[in-house]
């Protein structure tokens, strides 16, 4: 009984890790597209780094 106690108690804290990663992550792209928009209204803008001559 106790095993089932520590299995079911490991599989909810992975659930809630990666929850939590996939929170951060949409929480870090959204603060970064925010960034990128209120920059560009600045009237900063992306150059690409590769020319061709």
């Amino acid at each position: 009984m106790k095993k089932i106690k520590i299995a079911l108690l490991a599989f909810i804290l992975l659930v809630a890790i990666n929850f939590l990663s996939g929170c951060a992550l949409l929480v870090v792209g959204g603060l970064a597209g925010t960034t990128g928009y209120l920059a560009a209204k600045q009237g900063y803008g992306v150059q690409s780094p590769v020319t061709k001559k």
